[in-house]
Parts: C-alpha cells; sequence; structure tokens
C-alpha cells in the first residue's frame, strides 16, 4: 500500500497533529508502507524532521495562529506529484490550504480519500471573538468532509459532535503514547532543585499557551491556592505562545515558566512535576494529557472534550467543570494529599500503558484498506499506471 498525507501543520511545529504524524511515519517504514507527506515550508527544520519524507511549500503566517503556516501548493504541480507517487489512498489531515489542494488532486484522479478531523474551530472562534464565522465554517467545513469515504475522529466525544452536526461517515482514529519515550524513569532532582522546587508539589502545564486552553481559569485558581498554600506548591508552565505575555505579567511568585521543551528535556520536565493540570475545554483528544499519565503524574482535567474519552473523576484523574476556577482550585489542593496523589498516578499510569501507538495504528489501516476496496480493481490498475 502506498499513502499520501495532507497536513497543514508539521514538524518543525510541534502539537499533537504533528507529533501523532511522526509516529506513524515510523510505524509505516517499520512496515515497508511507502508515504509521503506534503506539508508547509516553515523555513526551518528541527532533529524531529530526520527521515520524514516529506514534500513542502512556502506560504505565510496566519494572524491567529502564527506558528502556522498557509502554504501555497499549486494544483497542477500537486496533481503531477500525486500521479508519480500513484497512493492507493489519500489521508487528508486537515481542512485548510494543503487539505483543500489534496481533495482537488485526488478527486482528478480518482483516488479514494480519507480525511481525519482534529481541531474544535468553533471553539477557537469563541476564545477569539470571530464567532460571526462560525456557520460559514461550518458550511464549509460538511461541504469539505463529504468527500471523504470516511471521517475519522480522535475521540468518541468529537464523533458525537460532529454527528450532531449532520457529518457522515464517522469513525473512530484515537491516539497512543510512545512508552519509551515518556515515563517516570525520567525523573530529575538537579531539573527540580534547579527550579526552585525542591520541598514543594509541582503542578505542571504542557502545551500552547494561549487563551483557548483555559489558562486564564489556571491563573485565577492559583492565585485562589495561593492565598492558603502557596508557599507548597509551584507551577510549572512549559510552552509557548500569544497568551504568555499575560499571564507573565501577572507575576504570581510561584509560578515558573520554562519556555518550550523538546524531545528528552520535555521527558524530563514531565516526569520532574508531581501533578498535571490541564484546564483546557477545547481537545478533541488532549495528547499531552495522556504524555503526562505515562511520566508518572496525576492529572486534573475538565470535563469537556477529548479528554473525556480516557478519564473517571477519582480513578485516574481530578474531573473538574471546565472553566470553572473554584472546581480546579479544590481539585489543586485535594491532589496536596500524597496518598490521593499516588492512588490516582497509579490508575493513571495504567490508562497509558494500556494505549499502545501500534494497535492504533493498525485500526488505522484497516480504514484505509477499506477506502482502497471502494474503487473497482481495474480503476486501481489505472491509478498506478498513470
Amino acid at each position: 500500500m502506498r499513502i499520501a498525507f495532507f497536513t497543514d501543520t508539521f514538524y518543525p511545529q510541534v502539537n499533537g497533529v504533528s507529533n501523532t504524524l511522526s509516529y506513524l511515519s515510523r510505524y509505516l517504514k517499520a512496515r515497508n508502507i511507502e508515504h509521503v507527506f506534503f506539508a508547509p515550508d516553515y523555513g526551518f527544520d528541527s532533529d524531529e524532521c530526520a527521515g520524514l519524507p516529506v514534500t513542502r511549500f512556502k506560504g505565510f503566517c496566519p494572524i491567529i495562529y502564527p506558528e502556522c503556516r498557509i502554504a501555497f501548493a499549486p494544483l497542477e504541480k500537486i496533481t503531477g506529484l500525486l500521479a508519480e507517487f500513484a497512493p492507493d489512498v489519500v489521508h487528508i489531515v486537515t481542512e485548510l490550504s494543503m487539505g483543500l489542494v489534496g481533495l482537488r488532486a485526488a478527486e482528478a484522479l480518482g483516488i479514494p480519500v480519507v480525511m481525519s478531523y482534529h481541531t474544535n474551530f468553533d471553539k477557537y472562534l469563541h476564545f477569539y471573538h470571530l464567532t460571526y464565522f462560525s456557520q460559514a465554517l461550518w458550511h464549509y467545513m460538511k461541504w469539505f468532509h463529504s468527500f471523504a469515504l470516511v471521517n475519522l475522529c480522535p475521540s468518541r466525544d468529537t464523533l458525537e459532535s460532529m454527528k450532531r452536526r449532520g457529518f457522515q461517515n464517522l469513525g473512530i482514529w484515537s491516539r497512543g503514547i510512545d512508552l519509551d519515550r515518556f515515563g517516570p524513569s525520567h525523573f530529575s532532582p538537579e531539573l527540580r532543585e534547579r527550579l526552585g522546587a525542591r520541598d514543594k508539589t509541582v503542578f505542571l502545564y504542557v502545551g500552547r499557551v494561549s487563551v483557548e486552553k483555559g489558562l486564564d481559569v489556571l491563573m485565577q485558581s492559583i492565585r485562589a491556592v495561593n492565598e492558603t498554600h502557596g508557599d507548597r506548591v509551584q507551577f510549572w508552565i512549559t510552552g509557548d505562545g500569544p497568551f504568555l505575555r499575560e499571564i507573565a505579567s501577572l507575576k504570581l511568585p510561584n509560578v515558573v515558566f520554562t519556555g518550550e521543551k523538546r524531545g528528552a528535556e520535555l521527558a524530563q520536565v514531565y516526569a520532574s512535576a508531581d501533578a498535571f493540570v490541564f484546564p483546557s475545554g477545547t481537545e478533541t483528544f488532549g495528547n499531552v494529557l495522556l504524555e503526562a499519565m505515562a511520566s508518572g503524574l496525576a492529572p486534573i482535567c475538565t470535563d469537556s472534550g477529548g479528554v473525556t474519552d480516557y478519564t473517571v473523576h477519582d480513578e485516574n484523574a481530578l474531573v473538574c467543570r471546565y472553566g470553572d476556577s473554584d472546581s480546579l482550585s479544590r481539585a489543586i489542593l485535594d491532589l496536596l494529599d500524597p496518598q490521593l496523589r499516588s492512588r490516582i498516578r497509579q490508575k493513571a499510569l495504567q490508562t497509558a500503558k494500556s494505549r499502545s501507538w501500534d494497535s492504533i495504528f493498525d485500526s488505522l489501516m484497516l480504514h484505509y484498506g477499506s477506502a482502497t476496496l471502494s474503487l473497482p480493481a481495474r480503476r486501481q490498475a489505472d491509478i498506478h499506471k498513470s
């Protein structure tokens, strides 16, 4: 089987989608499955890009998400490259420029299309005061996804949301965790010492530092916790983004900004904290929460979005009401109890260990296989000759 991917986000931009595609590429290589990614050109590469089969196209940075790139990919060129590669299936990962040109090229060549849905755009529009685009956005999304033989959702929560909006041909493509990369063994007492957390309970946030991640609510909760337990806790914010300057200006005394971390440094930050606090309610899955679980942290999350697929309150997480700073504050204070933290931590580790990437990608390959069977054998032969 040969697979072509079209995505508007890819390494060196780091997020849940680019991480997932990197793991998927390793899986495909291990099974000698030829594949290529069509993605934006970010103007630089990183260590994560090494060995990934990618063809890039230049573009511009959108104002709402400057870390991203909107690429200009000529349809004629893309169609030629796609015909030359002759894939059995095209997987369209995102719906913007690369996704749209990929869809047009696949339709022109008669190649079956699988799509996946990764971002709660309507919730993002709310946070950026652009809700007047919501109706037009959903009209476009329904049109775009109507061309897919299957639309893959990362969580049951996302699938049900899309079903309510009238999307068809829905399936599940969940997410896994790399237990070789993330684990409690990466604990670093030196890191805790350097950040001034030797005798404190550390609550970690990892992710994009942006308003849609619920960080305004987290700051309110930190203020409340500090009124009674400020000397016992420390909060690490790991990541970068447009909201960083605003929350840093609050100058909360026990909040440490580590900056963006990657690779071994990121695994060390995870394992060196005590608990994970994730106030976002906009996630379609929430990869970082699973990474925290695998790292041995007791997590706090909300009752909204894809994280609800694999979290159970008072078992493998403390689940708070989304957007409720009082609920979040109580959960933080509850996890100051070492016994509760240990119990939640053990269940969280079990959850992470049950989600191997291989099993998740095996199910994805079944979707690809079903898509290729949708074309008559003669048409598949014609594609390979083109």
